[in-house]
């Protein structure tokens, strides 16, 4: 049994070392009003309208050929598939809802705005940029204003520090369509998975303890 413990809890200790790779979106489903999906075991809708959307093979627009585009490239992996949402309105509430809470959760975005229509889309919590550059499309530049990501045709990266188990998205589309995906380092670990991990400590720092004072006897 406490081997059985222990085990439980290098394998979660070695689950968050192993969190630096990042967990995108398999989107597998939309229609008019709900796109739904799965990201690091649980599950990821988001509220329509949408422009369009890609949940089965299509365009590669994260590389070319078979590199990653100059806006992704400070990502440690690009997602393996080709999936992409248009989120799509003139200020329109979208809303991302996850099933478990998932920490740090990352934006990828495809041709935000075209040349000379500005476009912005504006979060409801603060992030940073990651990455911007050449993409599919152009090579833009973004304009951020507290939460708000705007531009002409820009491609990149941005990244929400925290737990979130929801995060809204208010689109101002004058355009086409911008496409995104979401990735995360991880979910948020379950209260009894924590126990569990606590419990293996504590087993090993008691046998340690046990083997010094045999030792010193």
């Amino acid at each position: 049994m406490r081997s059985g413990i222990f085990a439980v809890a290098v394998a979660a200790m070695m689950s968050t070392s192993a969190s630096a790779a990042i967990q995108w979106t398999d989107w597998t489903s939309i229609n008019s009003s709900l796109a739904s999906g799965t990201i690091a075991g649980t599950t990821i809708t988001l509220s329509g309208p949408f422009d369009t959307a890609q949940i089965s093979g299509g365009t590669d627009y994260w590389r070319t050929g078979g590199n990653a585009w100059a806006a992704y490239d400070a990502l440690s992996n690009l997602p393996s598939n080709n999936d992409f949402i248009a989120p799509s309105g003139n200020q329109v509430l979208h809303t991302f809802t996850f099933g478990k809470a998932v920490r740090n959760p990352y934006i990828a975005i495809i041709s935000l705005g075209q040349p000379n229509i500005q476009t912005n889309w504006t979060f409801g919590a603060p992030f940073t940029l990651v990455d911007q550059g050449q993409g599919f499309w152009g090579n833009g530049v973004f304009t951020i204003n507290g939460n708000t990501i705007s531009a002409g045709e820009a491609h990149g990266v941005i990244q929400f520090t925290g737990n979130f188990t929801s995060l809204t998205l208010l689109t101002n589309r004058t355009e086409n369509w911008s496409g995104l995906t979401v990735g995360t380092s991880g979910v948020v670990p379950e209260p009894a998975s924590w126990a569990m991990l606590i419990a293996g400590f504590g087993l090993v720092g008691a046998s340690a303890r046990r083997r010094r004072q045999t030792v010193s006897a």
